[in-house]
This record gives structure tokens, sequence and C-alpha cells, in this order.
């Protein structure tokens, strides 16, 4: 199979994770980069010694047959229906969009298009958790009866993730999503009935007026529940945990923890994956996560012709978990799902107090 030819929207420390994920990736390779920052662009493709750093956006999608949207979170269903008019085959990075609205637009110009839409959330991908998932299926637990999963450190890494216009939401669109489509995989996706959450401002409140640290319920279809923890708010490193409740059984994943290697740093390394203070760094950080997992599948679909395993669809699901677990947090109640979150511009509003907008 001929190599995919793949660009990426944004220099930031995802695509620099997708870069770093190539050489497990045989069906792709980066051949350039655009970001919003003409400097930045130019010393990242020159770090990763790539063939085009872009000083226009559709320069760059006119260059690749993949378009990796890894741009700001609001920036999202702008690049991602650039691409696809374009006739190029779609990654975007979680969340799907910052509302249901435009989630929607991105699936609809990607249908019109016929192009692949990929939902871009590496949990599915991680090794450790596919073999929790085999564990499951296989019922050396018996039935699932509950299911908790939790993503946490101290805080993002660049500044806009704190900007209720450039990321639509806190910790909970940036790492809720993760731990909700982790347990929808985990499960089989079955529907969720009701959603339930509790947001607050901790460590960040001098900083932001979003959340950043967030506890949400899913009930599930069927009856499994789940726990969903998701903080920008734990001091000393990162946590990547699941843990699952059977009638016949007990199983628990820690996806960071004993790898071998012990360091610490007081600042960190956000280059190396070294988190400040104490950490166990993976000596194959990116594969030890998913990513080239996740990028190799993806790549295969687009070849196929065939739907991912994590699509456009899933994004827009939730998507719609999160808006409800917004309204949930302000109005201190569970929510019924379906839950229509059209005419929402941003996810986190249906939280925050109309001054915080």
């Amino acid at each position: 199979m001929q190599k995919f030819r793949i660009g990426l929207i944004g220099a930031g420390s995802i695509s620099d994770t997708y870069v770093r994920s190539m050489p497990w990736v045989p069906e792709g390779e980066v051949v350039a980069v655009w970001s919003r920052s003409d400097e930045r662009t130019r010393r990242f493709a020159a770090r990763h010694g790539l063939e085009l750093a872009a000083d226009r956006i559709d320069a760059l999608i006119e260059a690749v047959d993949v378009v990796c949207v890894n741009s700001p979170n609001a920036c999202h269903a702008e690049h991602a229906i650039a691409a696809a008019r374009a006739g190029r085959h779609v990654i975007v990075e979680k969340p799907l969009a910052v509302s249901v609205d435009q989630a929607q637009s991105i699936l609809d110009a990607c249908a019109a298009a016929g192009v692949g839409l990929a939902y871009a959330e590496e949990l599915p991908f991680v090794p450790k958790f596919v073999r929790a998932r085999e564990l499951v299926q296989s019922g050396v637990i018996g039935d699932v009866v509950y299911v908790a999963q939790r993503e946490a450190h101290a805080g993002p890494h660049s500044d806009w993730f704190f900007e209720r216009d450039l990321a639509g939401g806190g910790v909970l669109m940036d790492m809720a999503c993760h731990s909700i489509e982790c347990v929808r995989w985990l499960l089989g996706k079955p529907s969720v009935e009701r959603v339930g959450a509790q947001l607050s401002r901790t460590l960040h409140r001098e900083r932001t007026k979003l959340d950043d640290h967030a506890v949400v319920t899913l009930d599930f279809e069927g009856g499994p529940t789940a726990l969903c923890e998701a903080s920008w708010a734990l001091q000393g490193g990162m946590q990547s945990r699941l843990e699952i409740w059977g009638t016949e059984g007990y199983l628990a994943v820690d996806l960071l923890a004993e790898t071998g290697i012990r360091i610490y740093s007081p600042k960190g390394r956000p280059d190396q994956y070294i988190a400040a203070g104490w950490s166990r760094p993976s000596p194959e950080w990116a594969y030890d996560n998913g990513y080239p997992q996740e990028l190799s599948h993806f790549l295969r679909c687009f070849a196929m012709g065939m739907e991912p395993d994590e699509a456009g669809e899933d994004g827009l699901r939730v998507l719609e978990i999160l808006c409800a677990a917004y309204l949930s947090a302000r109005e201190r109640r569970t929510i019924e799902l379906p839950f229509d979150a059209s005419g929402v511009e941003r996810a986190v509003d249906l939280w925050l107090a109309e001054g915080d907008r």
C-alpha cells in the first residue's frame, strides 16, 4: 500500500507525539505542518525534518492526503471542514468540537465529500486497556456491574486550555472526554441513559473561570454504571487508571505505574514526557499510550473505505454527554439522554454563569 502523506494542523505537543509515533505506522508519513504561528511552524518542521512548513492552511491541505486537526478545540470544525471539502481524509483530536452543532457540521462535511473521518481518542488503542477489554469480553470476571476511570494531572501545558472561547470547556472537555469514551468502548458502546456531574474550580481558580476538577456518573442501558474522574488538580504527576467490578471478579489497570524507570525532575520535561516531581516514564511512551496503533488503524480504514472504530459519531456522542454533564453540574440533577444541546455556542456555557462567558 502506498503511504498516505499526512499533514498536521498545529505544532503543539500532540503533533509532536504524532511524529514520534510514525516509526510504528508504516501506512503513512508526516510531511507537512501548519500552525497559527509561522515561527512555531518553521521550528517544528525543522526539528522533525518535514518537507513543508506551510505558511497557509490551504497550502498544507493541498500537499497531503490526510489532515490531522490538532489545533485548539474551537478551530476543529473550521479546519476539518476545509480539509474535507478539499477531498482529504480527516483525523480530529478530542474533543471533536466545542458544540454539538459544530460536531454535526464536521460529520456532514465529511459525508458530503465522501472522505474518512476519525475521532482521535487513543485510550481504546492502549495495549493495557485493550487487554483489559479482552479479559472482560472473555467473561473471566463475570458481568460488569461498575467501572471507574480516572485521568488526572496538575494542569494543561498551553494557556489556551484555560480560555472559554478556544477550549469550549475546562477539564471536562480536556480530560473527561477520555474517561467517557474509554468506558463506552470498554462496555461495547451501549447507550447512556442518564448523566450526573459535579464540577469545581480548585487549583487554578485564580487563572480561569473554567472547571478544573470533574466527577461524572453514567448510567448505561442494561445496568452498568460508571464513574469518570478528570482533574487538573492532582499534584505529583499524572494518573490514568481503570477499575472494573464484575459479578465474578475484579480487574484494575494502571497505565502509568511500575514502568521500571523512576525519575525526579523539579520542573519536568514535557518534550520527553517527564512530569514535574517524581514520575515513572515509559521507555516507549507513544506506543504504550496507543498513539501509533490509533493512527495505523485510522489509515488502514481510510485505505479500505471502512469506518474507524473511533469515528466522528463517537466524538458526537461524547460531546452530547459532556454537554449533559455541564448542565447536570449547574442544575444539580441527573440529565436524561438523548439530550438536545443544539444552539449552545460552547459546551461549558451550560455551566458557566452569564458573566463568566
